[in-house]
């Protein structure tokens, strides 16, 4: 399920061009052949103003056959440990921060984000929050903060909802929670 390189292209497909900053962006691939659908939200990265060739600095949270996940993407090649854990901190406004550790990416420039910690990212922060920061150590820059602004999640929590209804984490609150 760790498709870094397609998720980067579907990540680059929702964002298109004219569409650089902000606010969600939700993908929703329709049922075919019996098969899921999946539906992709995307939260760019506040100040990145790549071209859409390039990789951008993303939030991602998914649902592909039923399945919820979340991860980060970044350009740069983050530092992990051993087991190819990546340490992370998690900060927002009138929230205490939360340091953790992703699963790195195959390639190295991104996370996936722990079932737990998305249950905790999506109830505590997204949903109550304008903008979420995430800091993590990369080989090149140290430590760098990425400032994801996620205000407006309804319309993506929503979509999610629909895809992955019987999410066993309790990660997607009922809608106005």
């Amino acid at each position: 399920m760790r498709r870094s390189t397609a998720s980067a292209l579907l990540i680059a497909a929702i964002l298109g061009p004219g569409q650089l900053r902000a606010q969600w962006r939700v993908a929703v691939e329709p049922p075919t052949a019996g098969r899921a659908a999946a539906v992709t939200a995307v939260a760019r990265e506040r100040s990145d103003t790549t071209s859409n060739t390039e990789e951008t600095v993303s939030l991602v949270i998914r649902c592909m056959a039923r399945e919820l996940d979340a991860f980060i993407t970044t350009r740069d090649q983050l530092e992990s440990d051993m087991a190819g854990d990546v340490r992370v901190r998690v900060e927002s406004d009138s929230v205490r921060f939360r340091d953790a550790r992703w699963a790195a990416t195959k390639t190295n420039t991104g996370a996936f984000i722990p079932s737990p910690e998305l249950r905790d990212l999506i109830r505590r922060r997204v949903l109550r929050v304008p903008e979420v920061r995430i800091t993590i150590g990369t080989l090149k820059r140290g430590r760098v903060t990425y400032v994801f602004p996620v205000d407006d999640f309804q319309p993506a929590l929503e979509a999610l909802r629909d895809a992955c209804p019987n999410d066993r984490g309790g990660t997607l609150p009922a809608p106005g929670r």
